[in-house]
């Protein structure tokens, strides 16, 4: 038997209906569900509660219907819905079940209509609230049966402004207030303090409209191209540039959504086509996945080149990559190596050497494809929505312009303006570089572009001032609005013309938002549903993909994807890459936008489920190319199942192992940023004791050493975790970075627990990579102890097991410590070992190429050679750029200032100084060079008379040393400080400060950041110690001009002083030699450079020499 829910009474089973009531037995389906975004109208009478009090309530009835007749007259003659009267209140909706383009000023056009009613009846008042905004709405509720349709915080506080409305009046919120303010006049009003609201709701005062209501026309044809001629004529003379002066072009087409940035790739492309030369042309999209997928645009590239399927197996896949590359390049050795590097690029190499870092020459390999195409025939290269691109792809596009020479290619770049907003420079300073602006269309041309979508040269005068009002100069504004009045039936022929048919006139959309809901709303539930789904997938879909996550039969698929490819919802591809399958893109990103946001997230979530599982079902032994896409989408199911209340522990586990593969994918790619990204989300979902948690955050630090800031806390935890797990030559290794993190923080006690901890780790093992990557690391942190003798030993265990093993990478670190190290006790051979370590780092194409380049920067410095340190430093940092090392370039930044200052470019170092503060505060850097950085900002300030400031930052200088008891930081802070002092006639200060140094030196005899050692003949000079410098510099053992300068300076010699400084380019340290001379043609040399910087302390003081000897 069954239960009737409206009597009752019991009816045997199988009836359809109550034998008792009537009413129907079978099981209602679930309403179906979008999220939309509507307008909420709620209207109250004024004072109507207290008047029913006095009444029958068949007066009470009496009283109301008119109201409500009245009411609900208004509110759907302008599209509204009436989803519950509630006593003396209504409540409506624009928007749903149906959207319309302006549905925010249709539900305030009826609210005016309203409140004018109440006015004229003179019997009652009204107050009345509007707000905009995303609501889930049940599509299929009846609200004449009581049921609710819409639910979200933007009803609530509809309900809040009504209540706060003044008499007779409406209150908008902003989101309604923006989207009408052209067609209605408002007055601001109070924000209103609304409940459960953390700020006040913005509120204005809607008072009556701008214009009338409705209008207007249209029809969806094929459109020709107006209004572009001079960016499509760059584009062709680009192309013809390129191919004349065989030189690389670059012409980047920025601008807003459906300006019509790909309208002139598709011209071009036609362009092209009618060429009777053969033109290549290769074309890659960046998916709007999170920040980017990894190099995907030019994975797009490569597997069109080679004519690689998603479905190839990995063996066919590299045949047809193989074949590719010997097409296109005859060297055979050159070809097998182009075509190695390309692997990773389409999905085809392990992923799994973690240690290495291959970008430098995989940007080289790729450049030297796409160069052999050229070769053959002029290359078009099209980089389509770049600024979803990841850096990667934005560095490659700069390295093909910079490098490659003597071919005829044509890069284009179709971007929105947040491409420049993330990189300013883009494109800029490069003479074969040029950015369009595409911007709106003028009035005549979008009135020529609206009279041929009608098919008429000349659009009535009301009807053209209206459109271009909406469409504002946006080809897909004008566009989709036609195609929206087309798809309802808006437009019959009337005698060859188009003439609108509308009950009351039809509305202008006032956003793009608008215009492709509406469009939407037109289709059938199951061409809406399956453009919903195609939506997850993103701008490309396949029928099988679809299949799957609408859980339908494929035949149907098929079907309705030809219906919305022919109402031009999707576009038909010519070529697919996967194979068997056909491939549809949306013609706008933005449809997909806005589809994708009506799915509720219970049901997005499952979607996301389904896509992933799907990209699983393709070849598996090429998994690792999808393994982003696979990623986003398993994390994306994840989040929104969290959101909704779901469980979610298998999505979980599903979702940490793809983030894991999808950092390894990009770790590979030498996409640190990526790959940081996918590890960081993969190590918030891997459980506590799971024993690979320890292997995963090492992997993260392995991408954050060169992609962010680690810190010596997280290689701690890694340490442990990987003790627990038994990974103890792992743990060694973390522990042994802790301690290089410390030091890089200027924190020697706390390293030396960590490389104690690290070396009691490794003391048993035998040799292996884990050992030389301990013992190498040690030892960088005893040499910059000044414990240079234990530094020694330990690099040179660390390069025996080396180079026993063949560990390259670890060969060239460790020559640079050795190297580095020899040269603190005087040994000036430490160059040879140091550019021996950069020439093993070339070779093996090591990321580990910016240290050692970094570090005969240092030692060149020592050693007075100005200018060869600055080359090498440059070098080091271009190789940073190259691997995308962000650490480390932000380390070399700082550097630059010692360099800044030496060669008069003081207000290039302060700005520098600058920079490093910021990045202090902001966590980009650590505090190793701040130190160095106060000492040269404090050389300039004093000299230019900002003696606080000076004394200030030496001060600083000097007390970072002290705590860092680092001698390299520590000695030169101290003999900056003495001099600072001394000349400023503070004696007992700058005594204590050179004592202070001398106790040091004597207990760490090392030789590090000697350029201080003029400083300190500066200091002991007025302090009247000159002689004790000779006993000082008898510890130096290796022959440096710092030394001689000081010497010479001590012993009164300021002209050989003067000459060895300049000799050097240190010019500021030659210009104060040659003041403190006091000789004439001297003090006028000095004073020429110190007016060129700004430095009036020195300037009056020269000025007042030559006054005196005049």
């Amino acid at each position: 038997m069954i239960v009737c829910p409206s009597c009752g009474e019991e009816t045997p089973a199988g009836f359809p209906r109550c034998a008792n009531c009537g009413a129907s037995l079978t099981a209602a389906e679930p309403a179906r569900e979008e999220r939309k975004v509507v307008t909420v109208l709620f209207a109250d009478l004024v004072g109507f509660t207290a008047r029913a009090e006095r009444l029958d309530p068949e007066e009470v009835r009496a009283l109301q219907a008119p109201y409500w007749e009245r009411i609900r007259s208004e509110l759907e003659r302008y599209g509204g819905t009436v989803e519950k009267f509630i006593g003396d209140a209504v409540m409506a909706l624009f928007g749903a079940p149906t959207a319309h383009e302006d549905d925010p000023e249709r539900a305030i056009r009826a609210a005016l209509a309203i409140r004018d009613w109440a006015r004229e009846e003179g019997e009652l008042e009204i107050r009345i609230g509007i707000t905009t905004g995303e609501a889930l709405v049940a599509l299929g509720a009846r609200p004449e049966a009581g049921e609710g349709m819409a639910s979200g915080d933007v009803v609530n506080t509809a309900a809040r402004l009504q209540a706060a409305a003044p008499v007779n009046g409406i209150l908008v919120d902003e989101t309604t207030y923006r989207a009408t303010e052209r067609a209605i006049t408002f007055d601001e009003a109070e924000p209103v303090e609304a409940k459960g609201k953390s700020q006040p709701v913005p509120a204005f005062l809607a008072l009556e409209t701008r214009a009338r209501f409705g209008v207007d026309v249209t029809e969806d044809v094929q459109t020709p191209l107006v209004g572009r001629d001079r960016e499509l004529d760059l584009l062709v003379d680009a192309l013809a540039r390129a191919r004349s002066e065989r030189e690389p072009q670059l012409v980047s087409l920025i601008g807003v959504p459906g300006i019509g940035k790909s309208r002139l790739v598709y011209e071009l492309s036609r362009a092209v086509d009618a060429d009777p030369d053969l033109i290549s042309w290769r074309q890659g999209r960046s998916l709007p996945y999170g920040e980017g997928v990894t190099f995907w645009s030019l994975s797009e590239m490569a597997k069109a080149q080679a004519g690689i399927l998603e479905t190839d197996a990995a063996d066919a896949a590299g045949e047809k990559l193989e074949h590719a590359v010997r097409a296109v390049l005859s060297d055979p050795s050159e070809a097998d190596w182009v075509a190695r590097q390309l692997r990773p690029l389409i999905g085809l190499a392990s992923g799994n050497d973690l240690t290495g870092d291959r970008r430098s020459e995989a940007f080289a390999a790729w450049r030297r494809f796409f160069e052999g195409i050229a070769e053959q025939s002029p290359l078009v290269l099209v980089f389509d929505d770049l600024q979803w691109a990841d850096d990667g792809v934005l560095d490659f596009i700069d390295h093909l312009l910079e490098w490659s020479s003597g071919i005829p290619l044509l890069v284009v770049a179709t971007a929105r303006p947040e491409l420049v907003e993330r990189r300013p420079g883009w494109g800029g300073g490069k003479l074969n570089a040029a950015t369009v602006q595409v911007g709106a269309l003028s009035e005549t041309d979008t009135a020529r572009l609206l009279g041929a979508l009608l098919e008429r040269a000349v659009l009535p005068a009301e009807t053209q001032s209206a459109l271009l009002a909406r469409a504002g100069g946006n080809p897909l504004y004008a566009q989709e609005f036609v195609r929206m009045l087309a798809d309802r039936g808006l437009l019959p022929s009337q005698g060859g013309s188009w003439e609108i048919e509308t009950d009351g006139g039809l509305p202008l959309p006032e956003s793009i938002q608008g215009i492709i809901a509406a469009r939407l709303d037109v289709l059938s539930t199951d061409e809406k549903e399956l453009l919903q789904d195609a939506s997850v997938l993103g701008k490309v879909v396949w029928p099988d993909a679809l299949a799957t996550i609408a859980q339908r039969p494929r035949g149907l698929v098929e079907e309705l994807l030809h219906g919305l490819r022919r109402k031009d919802f999707l576009r038909h591809e010519r070529r697919s890459s996967v194979g068997g399958e056909t491939q549809f893109t949306f013609l706008h990103l933005l449809t997909r936008d806005v589809a994708y946001g009506q799915i509720p997230r219970a049901n997005r979530s499952v979607k996301h489920r389904l896509a992933a599982e799907w990209l699983e079902s393709l070849p598996a032994d090429r998994a690792e190319d999808r393994a982003e896409m696979i990623a986003h989408h398993y994390l994306s199911a994840l989040e929104l199942a969290r959101s909704t209340g779901q469980e979610t522990a298998e999505l979980a586990d599903r979702a940490r192992l793809a983030l894991r593969e999808a950092g390894d994918r990009a770790l590979a790619l030498n996409a640190f940023a990526r790959a940081l990204h996918f590890y960081t989300a993969a190590l918030d979902l891997w459980p506590q004791e799971d024993p690979e948690r320890g292997r995963l955050l090492y992997r993260l630090l392995t991408a954050k050493m060169y992609g962010g800031v680690p810190q010596a806390a997280e290689f701690v935890e890694a340490s442990e975790i990987l003790l627990a797990a038994g990974e103890r030559e792992l743990a060694a290794e973390a522990a042994a970075l802790a301690g290089t993190t410390e030091t890089n923080r200027g924190s020697q006690d706390a390293m030396w627990g960590y490389i104690r901890r690290a070396e009691e780790l490794i003391a048993d093992a035998t040799p292996s990579r884990s050992k030389a990557f301990v013992l190498h690391w040690n030892a960088v942190g005893y040499s910059l102890a000044g414990r240079s003798e234990e530094a020694l030993r330990s690099a040179r265990s660390a390069l025996e097991i080396a180079e026993t093993l063949g560990l390259d990478d670890i060969r060239a670190n460790t020559l640079s410590t050795i190297g580095m190290t020899r040269i603190t006790l005087g040994d000036p051979g430490g160059v040879d070992d140091q550019e021996r370590s950069v020439e093993i780092a070339r070779a093996a194409n090591s990321a580990d190429v910016m240290r050692c380049l970094g570090n005969l920067a240092s030692s060149l410095l020592e050693l007075g050679q100005i200018a060869e340190a600055r080359e090498k430093l440059e070098e080091a940092a271009a190789e940073a750029q190259r691997f995308g090392s962000i650490w480390y370039h932000d380390w070399l930044r700082p550097e630059r200032v010692t360099y800044l200052y030496y060669e008069g470019e003081w207000d290039e170092a302060l700005r520098g100084v600058d920079y490093l503060e910021a990045d202090l505060e902001s966590g980009r850097s650590t505090t190793f060079m701040e130190g160095a950085n106060l000492t040269f900002r404090a050389r300039i300030r004093l000299a230019r008379g900002d003696v606080a400031g000076a004394l200030e930052d030496s001060s600083r200088s000097r007390d970072l040393g002290r705590v860092a008891k680092n001698p390299q930081l520590l000695h030169p802070a101290l003999a900056a400080f003495a001099a600072f002092r001394a000349e400023l006639g503070q004696v007992d200060e700058a005594s204590a400060a050179v004592d202070e140094l001398f106790e040091d030196w004597r207990e760490h005899p090392v030789l590090s950041s000697v350029f201080w050692l003029i400083d300190l003949a500066y200091a002991l000079v007025p302090l009247g110690r000159g002689q004790e410098l000779e006993e000082a510099l008898a510890r130096v053992k290796a022959p440096t001009p710092w030394a001689d300068a000081a010497r010479a300076y001590a012993s009164g010699d300021f002209a050989t002083a003067a000459e060895v400084l300049a000799g050097i380019g240190a010019v500021p340290e030659a210009a104060y030699v040659r003041l403190r001379s006091g000789v004439e043609p001297e003090v006028r040399l000095a004073l020429e450079f110190y007016r060129s910087v700004g430095a009036v302390r020195y300037v009056r003081e020269g000025e007042a020499m030559l006054a005196r000897t005049a």
